[in-house]
């Protein structure tokens, strides 16, 4: 089941709330080592509070994360067939493996394909990185996110938010139906982005 997490960095990373505060400082380390590492322009962006107390999560279901990036994929390659159920992995598609090499850099929804971890800011393209539990990420916008989420539903579903608050009913088991899945997902995955842009804090999805 993967989960989208609008929160705090060290409360993400964090087993209970002592714990969170603890890890405070070191994710404030890793923040000031990120903006020092990017270009000024990118790095004046990467602000949040990390003793924020919002944690906003918002369940994608078993396939709902793999199913919304396949879908979006899958809307830019009109030689492509969508699958009628979401395969287990995203990378059996060759096509997309191929993508991924580039980082999705020509895609208008690259920061959806390529990122699993958004931070406060808008930027065009994603930071490789450590994230601050030493993992290698690919860490993107959350303005650009949000936006690449609204072209992709204009371009394809053209859903009323009403529809969209639906879809978060709809299942998302592993192996079921792609479409009803992909739906699932966005709608899941849109919720934790409204939340996080409010906020002002990080986006993380837990696969």
């Amino acid at each position: 089941m993967a989960t989208a997490i609008a929160g705090p960095l060290s409360r993400f990373f964090a087993k209970d709330d002592g714990d969170a505060v603890r890890l405070r400082a070191g994710v404030e380390a890793w923040r000031k080592d990120l903006v020092s590492s990017v270009a000024e322009k990118v790095g004046a962006q990467l602000a949040w509070d990390e003793a924020s107390d919002t944690v906003f999560e918002s369940d994608l279901g078993d396939s709902g994360w793999i199913a919304l990036r396949l879908f979006a994929f899958y809307a830019e390659h009109s030689d492509l067939d969508w699958p009628d159920t979401v395969p287990v992995l995203a990378e059996f598609d060759v096509k997309w493996r191929e993508a991924a090499e580039d980082k999705f850099s020509k895609s208008l929804y690259g920061q959806l394909l390529a990122c699993e971890m958004w931070l406060p800011g808008e930027f065009p393209v994603t930071i490789r990185a450590p994230r601050p539990d030493g993992d290698a990420a690919e860490i993107g916008s959350l303005k650009v996110l949000a936006d690449q989420l609204l072209w992709l539903n204009q371009r394809t579903f053209q859903a009323s938010v009403e529809e969209i608050a639906e879809w978060l009913e709809m299942p998302a088991e592993a192996g079921g139906l792609f479409l009803m899945a992909a739906r699932r997902g966005y709608a899941a995955l849109r919720a934790a982005v409204e939340v996080a842009q409010a906020k002002t804090i990080p986006l993380v999805v837990k696969p």
